[in-house]
């Protein structure tokens, strides 16, 4: 798996741009920049679930179980960051009228697009003999559940919408409250997952979102405060550094501390991203089907395992699972885009 991590990391090189000494990229957390990111962390998702299918006892498989086992959930921090960020900006230009659309626009098409998938899923395993009590596929319709397909991450944004929609609709024109109350109510989300004992990665990062929003709020006082000089930006950066280490290593010791080394990596991202701007065709493909890829991923991976290549010829299997994916995320994208044009109206970008 290090060369598909090596790959990885050199297309990310394509196209890179560092700023001169004194200068700082304005663009760092435009629309464009944040595609081309998440198309990288897109990427990096898909290793990570592909190798669970495949044994990594080679030679050449180590250096990523390393780069896994210390990433961990921190490869979809910049999802849920962006994410939020992105809508924050959005209400700040379009206001109560952008809220209340939330519900169609948002929730429903994603959760439309979710249960198409689930159908597929569905489908692949009634082929193969596989079945799943009734409760819990009903629960995959909402994403609460799974019938083969990654699930946890659809649910939380399905949550974290609800959840900006009551507060804004409650706070109205008030940025300030709406923030303050949908950063209470996405912790109450994630304690709530909590006691009804889900798996840690169902809820571990979704303070990001919440984080992303208030991001929003203070970029600009921020932004000018750290890029006023390259010795405040690497002063800010050292100690974000420093922070970041400190709750890595305190990460296991509960959720809060969880939650601040996610918010610290993406501190880190940011930063990064004020000096050094990355973006090719490669990772904007990735970053622009970063849902259909995600979703539709392990389809060609349970149908490639069934039939004993992962256990056969395993770097054949990951290629495969590979092509096969990007050939159905682009046919689903496709296909769901015709299906919202008649169902939805056109998706409003994200102002950023």
């Amino acid at each position: 798996m290090a060369i598909f991590l090596l790959i990885t990391l050199l297309v990310a090189f394509v196209g890179m741009k560092a700023a001169k000494p004194g200068e700082f990229h304005k663009d760092y957390i435009s629309i464009n920049q944040t595609t081309s990111i998440n198309g990288l962390f897109t990427l990096l998702v898909f290793w990570s679930h592909v190798c669970t299918y495949i044994s990594l006892d080679g030679s050449f498989d180590k250096p990523y179980t390393v780069f896994k086992s210390y990433l961990l959930q921190m490869v979809v921090v910049p999802f849920l960051f962006y994410s939020g960020y992105g809508i924050m900006e959005s209400i700040k230009k379009k206001g109560t009228a952008y809220v209340k659309d939330i519900p169609k626009n948002r929730f429903f098409k994603v959760l439309l697009h979710l249960d198409i998938a689930v159908v597929l899923f569905l489908i692949v395993n009634f082929v193969f003999g596989k079945t799943y009590p009734v409760k819990r596929i009903l629960l995959s319709f909402i994403g609460y559940s799974a019938v083969g397909n990654s699930n946890w991450y659809i649910f939380a944004v399905l949550g974290l919408y609800a959840v900006v929609f009551i507060a804004f609709m409650i706070a109205r024109k008030n940025n300030i409250l709406g923030v303050i109350l949908a950063t209470m109510l996405s912790v109450g989300f994630v304690y709530a997952q909590i006691l009804l004992k889900r798996d840690s990665w169902c809820y571990d990062t979704i303070i990001l979102f919440p984080v992303g929003m208030i991001f929003s709020i203070v970029k600009e006082p921020l932004e000018k405060l750290i890029t006023k000089h390259d010795c405040i930006y690497f002063t800010a950066f050292g100690l974000a550094f420093l922070a970041y280490t400190l709750f890595y290593f305190k990460r296991d010791d509960g959720i809060e501390f969880y939650s601040m080394w996610g918010i610290l990596f993406m501190a880190l991202v940011v930063l990064a991203t004020m000096k050094v701007k990355i973006g090719n065709g490669i990772l904007d493909f990735f970053g622009s089907h970063v849902f259909s890829v995600y979703i539709l991923q392990r389809i060609p991976m349970i149908i490639l395992s069934k039939l004993g290549l992962a256990a056969s010829h395993k770097y054949v299997f990951v290629v495969l699972c590979f092509v096969c994916t990007v050939v159905m995320a682009v046919l689903f994208d496709f296909f769901t885009g015709k299906l919202d044009s008649l169902l939805f109206k056109k998706r409003i970008k994200e102002a950023h």
